[in-house]
């Protein structure tokens, strides 16, 4: 009789540590479970869905040039291949998806989370945040300004942000342009967001040392999606050509036509 008490026992020890030792194993591990053959943080089934392949760069391309990179697409739950996932007229990277004020491009650009309406939990949204004086959701993203001066000669201004740095080319064939004077144009614009129109001119004007007649064409957009424009022909006389605007009041100058 001992011996059958003893031997169930033993039976019952090892049966218990041998599911001891299955419930180890089947513990989830830290590991994704889904696979990942590129080791790009994006799992390869939601790759091959929208038919972006398994290479290398996968994560960092733009296949439908939205302003956000397969890996942005994949966290915020957007489709990669479509500038426009919800159809609603706006660019997946000018969407505001966690309403802090930045489009999603800008936080990408800017180094806040576009998930994330408090980026580093201080109880200010992101684009309430300040850079140096500047609230980011005004923070200048992109900014083109082409001149073309009397004597034919030009300049042109690329400047725009990605990955927390700025970016400027110039191509100048007046000698009139210097990096200080893009900055500083792009600080009033910061700092200032509603000036007007005629004051955008005669700062511009002030800053490359531009005589009458000339022409310009100007186009830059905020942190928060706001884009302006002017298109501007000034002659001798003093007079302005043209049909400034911004996305504000693009209604009121199409009543006018």
């Amino acid at each position: 009789m001992k011996r059958m008490v003893t031997g169930c026992l033993a039976v019952a020890l090892l049966v218990s540590s041998g599911w001891a030792t299955a419930e180890a194993k089947g513990k989830p591990s830290s590991k994704p479970k889904w696979a990942d053959k590129n080791k790009d943080g994006i799992p390869d089934n939601w790759e091959l869905k929208y038919k972006l392949g398994l290479g290398k760069n996968v994560a960092n391309q733009d296949k439908d040039r939205d302003g956000l990179t397969n890996r942005v697409e994949y966290s915020l739950r957007l489709n990669p291949t479509k500038a426009d996932t919800d159809k609603d007229k706006v660019l997946d990277g000018d969407e505001d998806t966690d309403r802090d004020g930045l489009t999603n491009s800008a936080e990408i650009a800017l180094g806040t989370k576009p998930k994330d309406a408090d980026s580093d939990n201080d109880r200010i949204k992101d684009g309430a945040e300040k850079q140096g004086k500047t609230k980011l959701s005004n923070v200048i993203q992109k900014l083109e300004l082409q001149i073309k001066t009397a004597a034919n000669r030009t300049m042109k201004i690329d400047y725009h942000w990605s990955e927390r740095h700025s970016h400027l080319h110039i191509k100048d064939r007046t000698g009139h342009v210097t990096a200080d004077d893009v900055q500083a144009l792009i600080t009033s614009l910061q700092a200032a967001p509603t000036l007007s129109n005629d004051e955008i001119i005669v700062k511009i004007q002030t800053l490359f040392s531009l005589d009458t007649p000339f022409r310009l064409e100007l186009e830059w957009k905020y942190g928060n999606g706001r884009a302006r424009k002017l298109s501007v022909k000034q002659s001798d006389k003093g007079n302005n050509t043209g049909q400034p605007s911004d996305d504000e009041d693009d209604d009121d100058q199409d009543d006018g036509d």
